[in-house]
């Protein structure tokens, strides 16, 4: 139903109501626009189908409707001819302060709005958003109700002393204590009883702070002010009861209503002004207390144990730039030896055995220096098509020096080639070491171990049969697991740490495969198996490369390009430089940052080749120096994901790990250049 109204008469235009038969929901729309009155009877009813609209359009016409109907809802427009929305609100709140007020504007702003709410507003909708107007009605009138049903409850309360006897005598846990104006107790529960201390007959008539005071935070007499100003008081703090201990409590005092004029009556007569609930909650707090120091605690030792992981960290850094520089040297020599040296046909083999190794060396240092990288299985695979059927007799041929020192024979049986699978070659190696160690470490002198090798239903299958001390059928898992031996007494006869078949299935799980052990128990040696997927079939053919290359020719590509070499290691620089030498750079050596950057600034140079660990601070300052105006390229031990993001920052323009292949270092260096060709350009 809809009702215009301009103050000088009887409503204009009726809508017929629509929707089920139901109680209507009334509403004083104050628009003096007819088009964005259709527009929001139009939003309401889709909502409200049964509501009656009587619309206004002057001051006249909306005071009338105010002092004359009775609406659930006042809708009103803000800016209207000699009329404010401001002033309506004012209207409003003085003839009808329990009805739920909604500007709808298309002009109010968002100051504007916040500070009619301020002053009364229930809410306001955009006009270019209506759909958002029976969402907010919806949301007024449930307001409106609860107000309603708190107001209807809050009259019960005070008016039914039989049902509050019943019902909240039976709250144990709550101290529950009606009040008059002045303080004086008119009632208590059992709770109360308990809490505060005394029979509601020893309370009868007295002010409640005989009983209770606040022993931090606001007093009793807040308590009340502030319930008479808002209707209601909430606090949590200490309280110390009449004759008891301490105690933390949640306080609730509620203002249902005041004797007039203040008079204080008799407390036979007296009206009922206050209700004040509290609940003992000092078990709780103290509960809370104690986990917030336990978390505290946490947190610190959380923060102790970062920072001795940071320590660890910076440690195992070092550690690993301490080895990897020696292998470096090592690296480099044996390439050099194999380049130049005139080794007999019978050690030929030598060299490329050292290169090997030393490659495999380096590639592990890392991840067996960092144990948290293990046991977190973050160890990282470099996987790629390989024949892993080779490996196992280069393996086999890895551990003859620790086979030969127990006097121990091992027979090698299998498939030399074919065995195609995607894999990581040095890791591969790893495993099959870890199994012929753990082998020769618990076989008798004089034994003999068989490393078989073999293609089975699809799979890459390697097993490392001894004749040793054998396993307990209830240890097989358990030796997988790191820092765990079959028992106390093979610990104390064999020693070791325990390590290296978890890290053996580890790696192998990370492939995709299966490591296991048998054995027929004590005494009857043991059997550990490790199986692999083959490679799909179109991947199964050769890669270039996939074999040990041999020692590459010096190439022709550095056409006298200048470099800085900066290393403190002074054999593996005089090697490298033999290397990049033939290469045909031309090579100007410092063993410090501070002599590297007292070469670059006496002399030009093209790139700049550093290490990251030198005598007086790190190769990245050289980096920030000098990374603007020519490229630098790190060669250093530190290869960590941190160096790594460290020498991005600093503008490197590669990060090489020691050892790396000469030919790589070439390589590195002449895409380096390459990139340096562009820098005078994007300088100018």
């Amino acid at each position: 139903m809809s009702e215009e109204v301009d103050g000088r008469g009887p409503p204009s235009a009726q809508a017929p109501a629509a929707g089920p038969a139901r109680t209507p929901l009334r509403v004083l729309m104050l628009e003096d626009s007819a088009f964005d009155a259709e527009l929001l009877m139009e939003a309401l009813r889709r909502a409200y189908a049964h509501a009656e609209v009587t619309t206004v359009r002057n001051e006249a016409g909306y005071a009338a409707a105010l002092r004359e109907g009775r609406f659930e809802l006042i809708l009103s427009d803000f800016e209207l001819p000699g009329y404010s929305g401001q002033q309506a609100l004012e209207l409003a709140r003085s003839l009808a302060p329990q009805v739920p007020f909604v500007f709808v504007s298309g002009v109010i702003g968002e100051d504007n709005a916040v500070e009619l709410l301020r002053q009364g507003a229930t809410d306001y909708v955009s006009k270019g958003r209506l759909a958002r107007l029976p969402m907010v009605v919806d949301r007024a009138l449930r307001e409106v109700a609860v107000r309603d049903a708190r107001s209807r409850a809050e009259r019960a309360l005070q008016d039914n002393d039989l049902l509050f006897g019943r019902l909240v005598d039976s709250l144990t846990d709550y101290a529950v204590v009606l009040l008059d104006a002045q303080g004086r107790v008119l009632r208590w529960n059992l709770g109360a009883r308990q809490i505060l201390g005394g029979s509601e007959s020893q309370a009868l008539g007295r002010p409640i702070h005989d009983f209770l005071v606040s022993r931090d935070g606001p007093s009793l007499p807040e308590w009340l002010h502030a319930s008479r100003a808002q209707g209601r008081f909430n606090a949590q703090q200490w309280l110390l009861p009449a004759g008891g201990e301490p105690c933390w409590a949640d306080v609730v005092v509620a203002c249902l209503g005041a004797d007039e004029a203040g008079v204080a009556l008799p407390v036979a007569t007296a009206r009922v002004c206050y209700c004040l609930i509290i609940r003992d909650r000092t078990a709780e707090h103290r509960n809370a207390e104690a986990l917030r120091a336990a978390v505290a605690q946490a947190e610190a030792a959380q923060g102790e144990m970062a920072r001795a992981n940071e320590a660890k960290d910076r440690f195992l850094a070092i550690v690993s730039h301490e080895l990897r520089n020696p292998l470096a040297a090592i690296s480099f020599a044996a390439q050099l030896l194999q380049r130049l040296a005139t080794v007999p046909e019978r050690h030929k083999e030598l060299i490329p055995g050292i290169r090997r190794n030393v490659e495999l060396e380096a590639r592990l240092i890392d991840d067996l220096l960092d144990v948290s990288t293990i046991t977190s299985g973050k160890l990282s695979l470099r996987a790629d098509r390989l024949d892993a059927a080779p490996l196992v007799a280069e393996v086999g041929e890895m551990v003859r020096g620790a086979l030969a020192e127990k006097k121990l024979k091992l027979s090698v049986r299998g498939v030399a080639e074919g065995a195609w699978v995607r894999a990581d070659g040095a890791r591969l190696k790893q495993v099959i070491a870890n199994l012929l160690r753990n082998a020769i470490k618990f076989s008798p002198a004089g034994a003999t171990i068989r490393l078989e090798s073999a293609v089975e239903n699809g799979q890459f299958v390697v097993r490392v049969v001894d004749h040793g001390i054998g396993i307990a059928a209830d240890a097989l898992e358990r030796i997988f697991k790191a820092f765990e031996q079959a028992d106390r007494e093979v610990a104390r006869q064999f020693g070791g740490l325990g390590l290296g078949l978890a890290i053996a299935r580890h790696l192998v799980l990370e492939h995709g495969g299966t490591l296991t052990a048998s054995s027929d128990g004590p005494g009857q040696g043991a059997t550990f198996e490790m199986r692999l997927p083959l490679a799909d079939r179109e991947e199964t053919q050769p890669l270039a490369g996939d074999a040990l290359p041999p020692a590459p020719a010096p190439a022709a590509g550095g056409h006298g390009a200048r470099v800085l070499m900066v290393e403190d290691n002074v054999q593996a620089a005089e090697l490298l430089m033999l290397f990049l030498q033939d290469y045909g750079y031309a090579i100007t050596h410092a063993a410090t940052v501070a002599d590297g950057l007292a070469c670059a600034g006496r002399q030009e140079f093209d790139v700049v080749l550093t290490d990251l660990g030198l005598p007086d601070g790190s190769g990245v300052e050289i980096g920030r120096a000098l990374g603007a105006r020519l490229p630098v390229v790190a060669l250093s031990g530190y290869g960590s994901p941190i160096d790594r993001q460290r020498t991005q920052a600093a503008g490197f323009a590669a990060h090489l790990v020691k050892p790396a292949d000469p030919e790589v270092v070439h390589e590195t260096l002449q895409a380096a250049l390459r990139r340096g060709l562009a820098l005078p350009q994007a300088q100018s």
